[in-house]
């Protein structure tokens, strides 16, 4: 009976370790994922007028458009080189 507790208790203790270190991992992937609150802007009513705003969203390209909060939701944009609001911004999927 000591023998098999000798050899059961490591192997035991070896799958927590990585079953922990696996769900630690996965967590901070999800955490690196999440969205950060960024300056966007709102063409107002052209490019060369902007409204700033904050955002949740990200310059990386996904599925959908970046879209303000509003009761009537609007496109939110980056500033290019020219001062115009006119480089997508996109929603964290």
């Amino acid at each position: 009976m000591k023998n098999v507790l000798k050899v059961i208790l490591p192997v035991l203790a070896f799958t927590l370790a990585s079953a922990g270190a696996v769900s630690s991992k996965n967590a901070k992937v999800k955490e690196a994922k999440k969205a950060v609150a960024i300056i966007g802007f709102i063409q107002n009513p052209s490019i060369a007028n902007c409204l700033q705003v904050t955002v949740d969203c990200t310059p990386t390209t996904t599925a959908q458009n970046c879209m303000s909060s509003e009761a009537t939701p609007r496109r939110v944009w980056h500033k290019n080189a020219a001062n115009a609001c006119s480089v997508n911004l996109y929603k964290v999927l």
